[in-house]
């Protein structure tokens, strides 16, 4: 029963929150904006967010960061990254949805372009991506209903991954992945 009252939450709000406009390539010319989506349990995180905020940022371009990091802390648990750009447990609803009013103004104002770095699918990843007011969307994950308009996957990724299959490939190949993102945005013309 608590699953399929998830499962209906989750449609619904997405239903409600979903980012409706058509998104589509944007050229690197024309982006000023851009959010970055990346994993707060991952201990390279912040050279990740480095590494493309500063591609970004040698354009001209503003970059704002999300770090969205749902474990359950204890006294050992390690910290990557810390600070009001960081979404934390307590910060999501009991079915995973990101509180708006506490943390909506990371992730709902209109931006040129979306990246996310997450190799995950789960529900407050996608919320966002998909609630994101962006022209363009990248991802690293395929998977069911994904809202992006461009997939890097990495050089060495197997070609008959199943469609749904985040979790095999999460964390691996990150910085291979931003080179990728990066190259080919400067070709976009």
């Amino acid at each position: 029963m608590a699953f399929f009252l998830k499962t209906l939450f989750r449609k619904s709000r997405l239903g409600k929150y979903s980012y409706k406009k058509e998104t589509g390539f944007v050229p690197m010319k024309e982006i000023r904006s851009v959010l970055i989506i990346l994993d707060g349990t991952d201990p390279d995180c912040p050279g990740y967010e480095a590494k493309a905020a500063g591609f970004f940022r040698s354009r001209g371009v503003e970059v704002s960061s999300v770090f969205i990091d749902l474990r359950k802390y204890r006294k050992d648990t390690p910290v990557y990254v810390s600070g009001v750009n960081v979404l934390l447990r307590r910060h999501v609803n009991w079915f995973g949805m990101p509180k708006l009013k506490k943390k909506g103004d990371l992730f709902l104002k209109e931006t040129d372009l979306l990246v996310n770095l997450r190799d995950s699918d789960d529900f407050t990843g996608d919320f966002i991506s998909k609630s994101a007011k962006a022209r363009f969307k990248i991802g690293t994950c395929a998977y069911q209903g994904n809202p992006f308009d461009l997939i890097i996957t990495g050089k060495e990724e197997p070609a008959d991954l199943p469609e749904n299959d985040c979790e095999n490939i999460a964390g691996k190949h990150i910085q291979e992945r931003i080179d990728i993102m990066c190259k080919f945005l400067n070709q976009i013309v």
